[in-house]
Protein backbone atom coordinates (compact mmCIF):
# COMPACT_ATOMS: atom_id res chain seq x y z
CA UNK A 1 0.00 0.00 0.00
CA UNK A 2 1.54 3.28 -1.19
CA UNK A 3 -0.80 6.30 -1.69
CA UNK A 4 -1.04 8.94 0.93
CA UNK A 5 -2.79 9.26 4.34
CA UNK A 6 -5.74 10.54 5.22
CA UNK A 7 -9.03 9.73 6.47
CA UNK A 8 -11.97 10.73 4.80
CA UNK A 9 -15.35 9.08 3.95
CA UNK A 10 -17.65 9.87 0.67
CA UNK A 11 -20.70 8.12 -1.06
CA UNK A 12 -21.76 7.13 -4.26
CA UNK A 13 -24.45 9.27 -6.74
CA UNK A 14 -27.37 8.60 -4.72
CA UNK A 15 -26.28 10.90 -2.05
CA UNK A 16 -25.10 13.51 -4.21
CA UNK A 17 -28.63 13.38 -5.95
CA UNK A 18 -29.96 15.11 -2.54
CA UNK A 19 -31.50 12.41 -0.91
CA UNK A 20 -30.77 10.68 2.37
CA UNK A 21 -27.96 8.11 1.82
CA UNK A 22 -29.73 5.42 3.97
CA UNK A 23 -33.17 6.08 2.39
CA UNK A 24 -31.28 5.58 -1.13
CA UNK A 25 -29.79 2.28 -0.38
CA UNK A 26 -32.67 1.02 0.97
CA UNK A 27 -35.02 1.92 -2.15
CA UNK A 28 -32.82 0.39 -5.13
CA UNK A 29 -32.47 -3.15 -4.20
CA UNK A 30 -29.39 -3.13 -5.68
CA UNK A 31 -26.06 -4.57 -4.01
CA UNK A 32 -23.92 -2.40 -2.23
CA UNK A 33 -20.54 -2.37 -1.11
CA UNK A 34 -18.74 -0.18 1.08
CA UNK A 35 -14.82 -0.23 0.58
CA UNK A 36 -12.83 0.34 3.49
CA UNK A 37 -8.51 0.96 2.90
CA UNK A 38 -6.65 0.25 6.13
CA UNK A 39 -5.09 3.09 8.10
CA UNK A 40 -1.80 4.30 7.92
CA UNK A 41 0.99 1.47 8.84
CA UNK A 42 4.56 1.44 9.71
CA UNK A 43 5.52 0.70 6.01
CA UNK A 44 3.02 3.42 4.58
CA UNK A 45 5.28 6.02 6.02
CA UNK A 46 8.31 3.66 5.53
CA UNK A 47 7.46 4.05 1.85
CA UNK A 48 6.77 7.45 1.61
CA UNK A 49 10.47 7.97 2.45
CA UNK A 50 11.68 5.51 0.34
CA UNK A 51 9.36 4.66 -2.65
CA UNK A 52 8.96 0.81 -3.82
CA UNK A 53 11.33 -0.22 -6.04
CA UNK A 54 13.51 3.08 -6.28
CA UNK A 55 17.59 2.95 -6.24
CA UNK A 56 18.99 1.54 -3.81
CA UNK A 57 15.40 0.34 -2.20
CA UNK A 58 15.73 -2.43 0.66
CA UNK A 59 12.77 -3.96 1.87
CA UNK A 60 12.53 -2.99 5.68
CA UNK A 61 11.38 -6.44 7.25
CA UNK A 62 7.75 -4.92 8.63
CA UNK A 63 6.34 -8.25 8.31
CA UNK A 64 2.30 -7.97 8.70
CA UNK A 65 2.98 -4.25 9.37
CA UNK A 66 0.76 -2.67 12.15
CA UNK A 67 -1.16 0.56 12.40
CA UNK A 68 0.71 4.16 13.10
CA UNK A 69 -0.66 5.80 15.96
CA UNK A 70 -1.93 8.09 12.95
CA UNK A 71 -3.69 5.18 11.77
CA UNK A 72 -5.24 4.43 14.94
CA UNK A 73 -6.62 7.99 14.78
CA UNK A 74 -7.69 7.86 11.80
CA UNK A 75 -10.24 4.78 12.05
CA UNK A 76 -11.24 5.93 15.11
CA UNK A 77 -12.55 9.42 12.99
CA UNK A 78 -13.74 7.14 10.60
CA UNK A 79 -16.17 5.39 13.23
CA UNK A 80 -17.39 8.73 14.23
CA UNK A 81 -18.01 9.28 10.36
CA UNK A 82 -19.72 5.95 9.78
CA UNK A 83 -22.01 7.06 13.44
CA UNK A 84 -23.02 10.42 11.97
CA UNK A 85 -23.97 7.97 8.91
CA UNK A 86 -25.95 6.16 10.94
CA UNK A 87 -24.21 3.38 8.73
CA UNK A 88 -25.32 0.78 11.92
CA UNK A 89 -28.76 0.39 10.15
CA UNK A 90 -26.79 -0.14 6.69
CA UNK A 91 -24.18 -2.37 7.23
CA UNK A 92 -24.97 -5.91 7.41
CA UNK A 93 -21.82 -7.91 6.65
CA UNK A 94 -18.18 -7.01 7.13
CA UNK A 95 -15.67 -8.54 5.40
CA UNK A 96 -11.98 -8.25 6.55
CA UNK A 97 -8.46 -9.04 4.99
CA UNK A 98 -6.60 -11.64 7.77
CA UNK A 99 -3.67 -9.07 7.33
CA UNK A 100 -3.13 -7.26 10.93
CA UNK A 101 -3.21 -3.68 9.97
CA UNK A 102 -7.00 -4.75 7.88
CA UNK A 103 -8.00 -6.47 11.26
CA UNK A 104 -6.90 -3.48 13.44
CA UNK A 105 -8.79 -1.09 11.31
CA UNK A 106 -11.79 -2.95 11.78
CA UNK A 107 -11.23 -3.56 15.14
CA UNK A 108 -11.19 0.91 15.48
CA UNK A 109 -14.08 1.53 12.85
CA UNK A 110 -16.64 -0.87 14.05
CA UNK A 111 -16.07 -3.24 17.47
CA UNK A 112 -13.68 -1.01 19.95
CA UNK A 113 -16.43 -0.34 22.84
CA UNK A 114 -19.36 -0.23 20.60
CA UNK A 115 -22.42 -1.83 20.71
CA UNK A 116 -23.69 -0.28 17.26
CA UNK A 117 -21.77 -2.43 15.23
CA UNK A 118 -20.81 -5.22 17.51
CA UNK A 119 -24.24 -6.60 16.48
CA UNK A 120 -23.00 -6.95 12.36
CA UNK A 121 -21.41 -10.40 11.23
CA UNK A 122 -18.31 -10.18 10.15
CA UNK A 123 -16.17 -12.42 8.14
CA UNK A 124 -12.25 -12.94 7.66
CA UNK A 125 -11.59 -13.34 4.19
CA UNK A 126 -8.57 -14.59 2.83
CA UNK A 127 -9.08 -13.74 -1.03
CA UNK A 128 -8.97 -9.99 -0.22
CA UNK A 129 -5.54 -10.00 1.38
CA UNK A 130 -2.99 -7.41 -0.07
CA UNK A 131 -0.94 -8.55 -2.96
CA UNK A 132 1.99 -9.99 -2.11
CA UNK A 133 4.97 -7.30 -2.50
CA UNK A 134 6.68 -6.89 0.82
CA UNK A 135 7.65 -8.16 4.03
CA UNK A 136 4.27 -5.87 5.27
CA UNK A 137 1.98 -8.17 3.10
CA UNK A 138 3.21 -11.81 4.81
CA UNK A 139 0.49 -12.28 7.06
CA UNK A 140 0.52 -14.22 10.77
CA UNK A 141 -0.29 -17.36 11.88
CA UNK A 142 -4.26 -18.09 12.76
CA UNK A 143 -3.52 -19.13 15.75
CA UNK A 144 -1.49 -16.12 16.70
CA UNK A 145 -4.11 -13.91 14.82
CA UNK A 146 -6.53 -15.41 17.12
CA UNK A 147 -5.13 -14.60 20.63
CA UNK A 148 -4.83 -11.05 19.50
CA UNK A 149 -8.28 -10.57 17.92
CA UNK A 150 -10.27 -12.71 20.09
CA UNK A 151 -13.55 -11.47 18.41
CA UNK A 152 -12.90 -12.92 14.94
CA UNK A 153 -12.75 -16.09 13.75
CA UNK A 154 -9.86 -17.37 11.79
CA UNK A 155 -10.48 -21.56 12.17
CA UNK A 156 -10.76 -21.48 7.85
CA UNK A 157 -7.66 -19.92 7.29
CA UNK A 158 -4.69 -22.69 6.70
CA UNK A 159 -1.54 -21.94 8.79
CA UNK A 160 -0.21 -20.09 6.01
CA UNK A 161 -2.44 -18.72 3.82
CA UNK A 162 -0.78 -15.81 2.38
CA UNK A 163 1.34 -15.83 -0.92
CA UNK A 164 4.62 -18.17 -0.98
CA UNK A 165 5.72 -18.76 -4.56
CA UNK A 166 5.22 -20.82 -7.05
CA UNK A 167 5.73 -24.08 -4.92
CA UNK A 168 4.21 -22.88 -2.05
CA UNK A 169 2.69 -25.98 -0.96
CA UNK A 170 5.98 -27.48 -0.83
CA UNK A 171 7.91 -24.87 1.36
CA UNK A 172 9.23 -26.04 4.56
CA UNK A 173 7.48 -24.13 7.92
CA UNK A 174 10.75 -22.38 8.81
CA UNK A 175 10.81 -20.38 5.24
CA UNK A 176 7.44 -18.84 6.07
CA UNK A 177 9.63 -14.82 5.52
CA UNK A 178 10.78 -15.65 2.03
CA UNK A 179 9.02 -12.93 0.28
CA UNK A 180 8.05 -13.97 -3.29
CA UNK A 181 6.14 -11.38 -5.15
CA UNK A 182 2.62 -12.84 -6.17
CA UNK A 183 2.31 -12.79 -10.06
CA UNK A 184 -0.62 -10.76 -11.30
CA UNK A 185 -2.73 -13.25 -13.08
CA UNK A 186 -2.66 -14.84 -9.57
CA UNK A 187 -3.96 -12.03 -7.75
CA UNK A 188 -6.71 -11.28 -10.09
CA UNK A 189 -7.85 -14.49 -10.07
CA UNK A 190 -8.55 -14.64 -5.90
CA UNK A 191 -10.21 -11.04 -6.70
CA UNK A 192 -12.75 -12.84 -9.31
CA UNK A 193 -13.62 -15.66 -6.65
CA UNK A 194 -14.08 -13.01 -4.85
CA UNK A 195 -16.50 -10.99 -6.80
CA UNK A 196 -18.41 -14.46 -6.87
CA UNK A 197 -18.23 -14.43 -3.34
CA UNK A 198 -20.13 -10.99 -2.94
CA UNK A 199 -22.30 -11.75 -5.57
CA UNK A 200 -23.74 -14.95 -4.10
CA UNK A 201 -23.82 -13.31 -0.61
CA UNK A 202 -27.68 -12.76 0.54
CA UNK A 203 -27.01 -9.30 2.11
CA UNK A 204 -27.69 -5.61 -0.07
CA UNK A 205 -24.92 -3.79 1.96
CA UNK A 206 -21.44 -5.09 3.02
CA UNK A 207 -18.27 -3.46 4.61
CA UNK A 208 -14.93 -4.74 2.92
CA UNK A 209 -12.25 -3.98 4.76
CA UNK A 210 -9.08 -4.27 2.30
CA UNK A 211 -5.87 -2.63 0.74
CA UNK A 212 -4.98 -0.33 -1.81
CA UNK A 213 -3.89 -2.88 -4.60
CA UNK A 214 -7.40 -5.19 -4.32
CA UNK A 215 -9.55 -2.03 -3.79
CA UNK A 216 -7.40 0.11 -7.15
CA UNK A 217 -7.75 -3.23 -8.87
CA UNK A 218 -11.45 -3.95 -8.38
CA UNK A 219 -12.65 -0.21 -8.68
CA UNK A 220 -9.90 1.84 -10.65
CA UNK A 221 -10.10 4.16 -7.63
CA UNK A 222 -6.66 5.23 -5.72
CA UNK A 223 -7.95 5.15 -2.37
CA UNK A 224 -6.29 7.17 0.81
CA UNK A 225 -5.30 5.42 4.02
CA UNK A 226 -8.92 4.86 5.81
CA UNK A 227 -10.94 6.36 2.93
CA UNK A 228 -14.17 4.58 2.60
CA UNK A 229 -16.46 4.94 -0.73
CA UNK A 230 -19.89 3.09 -0.99
CA UNK A 231 -20.58 1.47 -4.72
CA UNK A 232 -22.95 -1.08 -6.66
CA UNK A 233 -21.85 -3.94 -6.75
CA UNK A 234 -22.50 -3.65 -10.59
CA UNK A 235 -19.98 -0.76 -10.35
CA UNK A 236 -17.25 -2.72 -10.32
CA UNK A 237 -14.55 -3.18 -13.12
CA UNK A 238 -15.79 -6.01 -15.60
CA UNK A 239 -12.12 -7.30 -15.80
CA UNK A 240 -9.83 -6.93 -12.62
CA UNK A 241 -6.42 -4.92 -13.39
CA UNK A 242 -3.81 -2.37 -12.37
Amino acid sequence: DTAACATTATTTTQSRKGESKGKSLLRTGNKFVTFIRHGQTEMNEFLTKNPYRSSGFRDPGYYDTVLTATGISQARRLNSEFKRRNMKDEIELIMISPLTRTLQTAHYVFFEDDEDFERIPKLVIPHIREKLWLSSDVGSNPSRLARTFTGFNFDHLSDFWWYQGPNQHRIPPESWQIVHEEPDHEFMERLEKFREILSSRPEKHIAVVAHWGVIYAMTGIDFRNCEARTLQLSELRDKFRF
